[in-house]
């Protein structure tokens, strides 16, 4: 693996998660990495939820709350797995075009590789997620992993 000026070339590394088997692969792939390096990284675990266009919500939802406590309980597993890790890490999630999400957050935290699965829960999101993941490693400023 390539140095930088004495520590690891994967100090921060961003992992894509969706609730699929192949993201919780994608993380532990991620965990192996973190923990055979010789300065630990930072694991940033992200899921997005897509933009759905929804004219008006149903009155009396609060649509941001209901995104936050969607995306706390995707996130919640991961949770989980990763305190038994020992590896540094924060989750996030954010709401818009998964590509573009996961690609600017990257960029913006300066993230030196991305981790993510090759394809979805179910047919129809695993033609998504392909082309997610299709997406960022076209347009992402740093490397990018995919785990089957």
């Amino acid at each position: 693996m390539a140095e930088v000026q004495g520590s690891s070339a994967y100090e921060r590394i961003l992992v894509a998660v969706d609730g699929s088997e192949h993201a919780q692969r994608a993380l532990e792939h991620a965990v192996q990495l973190a923990k055979g390096l010789q300065i630990a990284p930072r694991l940033t675990v992200l899921h997005v939820n897509p933009v759905m266009m929804v004219a008006e919500p149903p009155l009396g939802v609060d649509v941001d709350e209901r995104l936050d406590e969607e995306g706390h309980a995707m996130t919640e597993p991961y949770r989980t797995y990763l305190d038994t890790t020992g590896v540094q890490y924060e989750v996030r999630y954010h709401t818009g075009d998964p590509a573009t999400v996961i690609c600017d957050t990257a960029n913006e935290e300066q993230m030196d590789l991305i981790i993510m699965g090759t394809r979805g829960k179910s047919a129809v999101s695993e033609l998504f997620l392909g082309s997610v993941s299709h997406k960022v490693i076209q347009h992402a400023h740093c490397p990018v992993m995919t785990v089957k």
